[in-house]
């Protein structure tokens, strides 16, 4: 296996030079003529945990030992979407690259992929919200997703138990939790706060589905103000905020993150991603908790899904290796994959062979990737998001009101995109 680490700049690129690169028309069955001769495919990934690294590393020998195929990773330490982005319009793509959820329709929409949808084998073992992250909107698939990551909701059990609660106490829908912090709060010391929580669109969008609005309009617009119920469960939060009992740790406590104030004792409760327990196990030994499912919003489960896929590019030299190659990285490599680099397996059989779901750690978050909400939602997501994060901030900071920062988020994502179009 050969492996290259290099720093690519950011560079500015002209609107637009993904749909340049590559046409939609191109079908996924067409292949290239790899013949008898030894291939190599190149592997475009960003830098991880050291054992993402050597999960990913070990795998690949795996898969170069099986196939004879071998694998250069490129290693792309920084601006990783605008360096593939620069690739594409230089027309020097690798054959095999990371594929953020988030920015997924805008690679498919270009056309700039392969289309794989007859090449991936028992679609049907994979957690079905996680496939449909990379298909578009006629149920083509143009990435395979090799990992995943869910939210759920984390209680410190000291602090609840010398509040004088039990674990059986903590509510599993959100009215029922923001009512419960606010009881909670005095009776914590001073600096401890009952619930945490992050203010990106990234973390709610699960919960305003379940309000009864997307975000997201059919024409691919913004609407952050038509539903009532999603404006009150935002303001629960500015309300949380404001009565000091739901507080943001960066913005309100001063600390660098959710799992740094978790595990140094200053909060109760916090919905966060399964990325921190590493930290918790590694940095915070002496923090007890419990995992639940992340609350129900208006009578519906709900979670955020975050994964990453493998894309092919349309135009590699090397198309059957390629495609081999993500077959097995999400498949028979992949229990090889999960148990090295600590992540959680996309296909059910995997995770069941691995046993997860009855590791009471890992449960709430397993059990999440079947009905939560994946970080993607057409073109203009990164737009909309952007400028309700920058006004939902206004909210919280009181400048002004949740309902007049929703519509000037409204108003400014849809400015955006009438100028982009």
């Amino acid at each position: 296996m050969k492996k290259t680490i290099g720093l690519l700049m950011a560079l500015l690129l002209l609107a637009g030079v993904l749909s340049a690169c590559g046409s939609k028309e191109s079908s996924g069955d067409e292949k290239s003529g790899d013949g008898d001769k030894k291939q190599t495919i190149s592997l475009a990934v960003w830098g991880s945990s050291p054992a993402e690294t050597e999960g990913l590393e070990k795998t690949v020998a795996s898969f170069e030992k099986k196939t004879g195929i071998d694998v250069n990773i490129e290693v792309i330490t920084d601006n990783f979407q605008d360096a593939i982005t620069a690739r594409f319009a230089a027309k020097n793509p690798p054959d095999v690259f990371y594929l953020e959820a988030f920015v997924a329709p805008k690679f498919i929409d270009s056309g700039v992929l392969l289309d794989i949808s007859g090449e991936i084998e028992n679609q049907d073992d994979f957690y079905q919200p996680l496939l449909n992250a990379f298909k578009d909107k006629d149920g083509k698939l143009y990435a395979v997703p090799k990992d995943y990551s869910t939210l759920a909701t984390y209680v410190n059990t000291d602090l609840l138990e010398k509040a004088g609660y039990s674990i059986e106490d903590v509510p599993s829908d959100w009215e029922g939790l923001v009512q419960f912090a606010k009881e909670l709060q005095p009776k914590l010391d001073e600096g401890v706060a009952a619930m945490i929580f992050d203010k990106s669109m990234a973390r709610h969008l699960s919960a305003m589905l379940a309000t009864g609005l997307n975000p997201i309009t059919e024409d691919g617009k913004a609407d952050f103000t038509s539903s009532e119920k999603t404006l009150e469960y935002f303001q629960s939060l500015v309300d949380g905020q404001d009565g000091g009992y739901i507080l943001n740790p960066q913005m309100d406590m001063g600390m660098d993150s959710a799992g740094a104030a978790f595990g140094s004792n200053k909060a109760v409760i916090m919905i966060e991603g399964n990325w921190v327990l590493s930290a918790l196990k590694n940095e915070y030994p002496d923090v007890h908790y419990k995992i639940l499912p992340s609350p129900t919003v208006n009578g519906q489960n709900q979670t955020m899904i975050f994964t990453v896929g493998y894309a092919i590019a349309k135009d590699s030299k090397h198309k059957d290796a390629a495609i081999e190659f993500v077959k097995y990285m999400t498949g028979e490599g992949q229990q090889q994959w999960s148990e090295l680099s600590g992540t959680f397996p996309t296909r059910q059989s995997v995770a069941e062979a691995m046993k997860l779901a009855e590791n009471e750690e890992l449960k709430a978050h397993i059990e999440g990737a079947s009905y939560g909400t994946p970080w993607t939602s057409g073109i203009y997501l990164p737009v909309i998001s952007a400028a309700f994060d920058n006004h939902f901030q206004a909210a919280l900071n009181g400048d002004v009101s949740l309902k007049d920062a929703m519509k000037a988020a409204e108003d400014e994502a849809n400015a955006e995109i009438e100028r982009q179009q």
